[in-house]
């Protein structure tokens, strides 16, 4: 019948459930919180610790989306017609008692139509500031902002006839509400005589037209009310002719009101098809003379109909007629038919639909520009204040792990010489040296079972004056950096410094201004200890015992130290001296040198330039050497608040690129304040395109 129908657009957000995607901080969080520990957060949890306002905003726009989805779908009719046709009256039969009493209805000039009044179903109202952009939307339209039209039926009365006005009040457009079209599913434009004259000082008809013609993105289709009289008059050929030409491509409907018994329905169709072809009018509706008892058999009685009212207040019953006479009453018509039933057959107002996308579009930038690419940045800012956090830590590691030549370059890596590599490198020396080197030195069966404590060692291996004095020089030579190196918390806190650390730790460094240190003296203190107890690497026993005898064979037979001592006397009082260390500087000191070094600063050079040119030997230190960086550097983290390395990370060393491997250390609680690191799930991303496609 129609040649447009309501069109529920595909496209239409389902705000609850996006809603509940928002809301979700489990399967379909958008947050993955990798560190301090690993949870989930929604969307708007996320949104609100960035932007508290930004998450209240985009709460509004979905609820603002959410009404209008429901509300624009009901359309608008532009209802017209001659002064006193009874389009007020058919306004009215749509209205509840109240909103009725504050149209103006009657056959006089002061009981006319004056102006233009928008009435839409009340719910509108229910949510204030969507009420206002509507209105808003609607003043562009218009031209001019609209007006409420007066709850009071008398101020109503008067606002309608523009009693006191002028000619300039007949742009402003009065809006009204109304409960009995939350019920109908429409609203409609009451507008006023748009052929007449200027008789009454009340605007001239191309004000008029200008005005409907504007009002026309209000409507979904155009309803003319007319006398059956009226089907050769040539104001309604005027009316309907302007009609087409202002709202092209709106369905325009003819209502034929007031018809009398003697013209049957058919007739009605036969006498205002003409007119109807001419205009492109879709539809013919006819209401019969409820004044007349003789029309009783005309007027549908079909439930939901909006006759009626009652005996002191009736309204008319509009039909679409047919030009066969039995498909017409007094036969029975269905609901369809009526003129009630139009909303369920006409698309939403151009309007509206452009204030539902428009309204739609506000939310989907807020979600999408505004808060997801928020997220997105913290998190990267999350990920690159984790790097370099870790690269500061890193460096400072290397500063004491690393041994390096003038420019900087890392030459190799430097063991933590922990009682435990010492017992090794001990061991496999003792078990491993030749007839020669034994000469000396209390050798027995028992030479493998170590007695832990440095003292212990040196006394029952090596002549006690001889550990004494080696033990000295040793001290001395790492003390002053001359080999390998000593880390002590002061050592590593000017270390962090140096690599940026108040601005690579930002939670340690923010704010709070500690002159003295002792947070960060503290928590390197604690670092060292840690990694003192909890370090468990240890060199390959059997690459060490073979890197060990093939030294062993490349040192010649005449190498002999002064005063009749043997290479291994010498070395393993050399190695009772590092683990002596600790006893003078204290238990948060670490001492770290590679092999070659430890040669060095026994004065073995020899020995140093033979353990550093061999690949086999060069390989057994680093490698286990490698693991207690990475270890030491994953205390740091643990300590410090920064999430650990999570890949292989290369790092270069004699020129040559090393991957350090992961570490072996459990996890533990940072001992202060702690960097987040987090990342918006890709799962929340797919679901958040499907539920609300960013280029929709």
């Amino acid at each position: 019948m129609f040649g447009k129908y309501r069109n529920l657009e595909d496209d239409s957000i389902d705000w609850p459930g996006l809603l509940s995607l928002l809301e979700d901080d489990d399967r379909r969080a958008m947050v993955q919180r990798i560190y301090p520990s690993e949870s989930r957060e929604s969307f708007l949890a996320a949104v609100r610790r960035l932007d508290l306002s930004l998450a209240s905003d985009i709460l509004a726009s979905g609820r603002q989306v959410h009404s209008a989805s429901q509300l624009v779908n009901w359309p608008v009719v532009a209802i017209a017609g001659m002064l006193n046709s009874g389009k007020t009256s058919l306004v009215a039969t749509y209205l509840s008692e109240a909103g009725r009493a504050r149209t103006l209805r009657g056959p006089s000039n002061v009981e006319g139509t004056h102006r233009f009044v928008l009435w839409l179903p009340q719910q509108w109202q229910s949510d204030s500031e969507l009420f206002s952009l509507l209105m808003g939307r609607i003043g562009d339209a218009i031209g001019k902002p609209p007006e409420m039209l007066a709850e009071d039926p008398a101020a109503a009365h008067q606002q309608y006839n523009n009693r006191g006005g002028d000619v300039s009040t007949l742009a402003i457009p009065l809006v009204a509400t109304d409960p009995g079209l939350d019920e109908a599913g429409i609203g409609l434009l009451d507008c006023p005589d748009i052929v007449s004259d200027e008789a009454f000082g009340l605007g001239s008809p191309d004000i008029r037209r200008d005005l409907l013609g504007r009002a026309a993105t209000i409507c979904s289709a155009f309803l003319v009310v007319s006398s059956a009289e009226s089907s050769r008059d040539a104001t309604l050929g005027d009316l309907l002719r302007i009609a087409a030409d202002l709202m092209p491509g709106v369905p325009r409907m003819l209502a034929v009101n007031k018809v009398r018994p003697r013209q049957t329905p058919d007739q009605v169709f036969e006498t205002f098809t003409p007119l109807a072809k001419t205009h492109g009018i879709e539809t013919v509706y006819a209401a019969y003379d409820f004044d007349v008892p003789a029309s009783r058999p005309y007027i549908p009685a079909a439930s939901g109909s909006a006759a009626i009212g009652d005996d002191e207040d009736l309204f008319p019953v509009f039909f679409s007629v047919s030009e066969n006479p039995d498909d017409n009453p007094p036969a029975a018509i269905s609901e369809d038919r009526l003129l009630a039933a139009l909303p369920k057959r006409l698309d939403r107002a151009k309007l509206f639909e452009k204030f539902r996308i428009a309204l739609q579009s506000t939310l989907r930038s807020m979600i999408w520009d505004r808060a997801v690419s928020r997220v997105d940045q913290d998190a990267d800012h999350s990920r690159k204040a984790t790097q370099r956090a870790q690269d500061c830590l890193l460096q400072a590691s290397l500063e004491f792990f690393a041994h390096r030549q003038v420019g900087g370059e890392v030459v190799e890596l430097r063991l933590h010489q922990s009682k435990r590599i010492i017992h090794q490198l001990s061991e496999s020396f003792a078990v491993t040296a030749p007839w020669y080197a034994r000469w000396g030195v209390r050798m027995n069966a028992k030479l493998r079972r170590f007695v832990d404590g440095a003292g212990e060692m040196v006394r029952r291996f090596t002549p006690t004056a001889m550990a004494e004095k080696t033990a000295s020089e040793i001290k001395d030579k790492f003390r002053r950096g001359e080999y390998g190196s000593l880390m002590t918390p002061e050592r590593l806190n000017a270390a962090i410094d140096r690599h940026g650390g108040s601005a690579a730790l930002p939670h340690w460094f923010g704010e709070e201004v500690d002159p003295s240190m002792s947070r960060l003296t503290e928590a390197s203190e604690a670092a060292i200890l840690r990694f003192e107890r909890d370090d468990f690497t240890q060199l390959d026993p059997r690459r060490l015992d073979e890197a060990v005898r093939q030294m062993w064979s490349d040192v010649p037979v005449r190498k002999k130290l002064v005063a009749g001592l043997t290479p291994l006397a010498t070395l393993l009082a050399a190695f009772g001296g590092v683990l002596m260390i600790p006893v003078d500087f204290g238990t948060t000191v670490i001492a770290a040198a590679s092999i070659p070094e430890l040669f060095a600063a026994f004065g073995m050079a020899a020995m140093a330039a033979l353990w550093a040119g061999g690949a086999n030997t060069r390989d057994v230190g680093q490698q286990a050497a490698k693991q207690q960086l990475v270890d030491f550097h994953a205390i740091l983290c643990d300590t410090f608040g920064v999430e650990r390395m999570s890949k292989v990370t290369p790092i270069e060393v004699g020129r040559v690129k090393e991957n350090l491997p992961m570490s072996h250390v459990i996890r533990r609680e940072a001992i202060g304040p702690t960097l987040p690191l987090y990342q918006i799930r890709d799962a929340f991303r797919k679901e958040l395109q499907k539920q609300l496609p960013r280029g929709g």
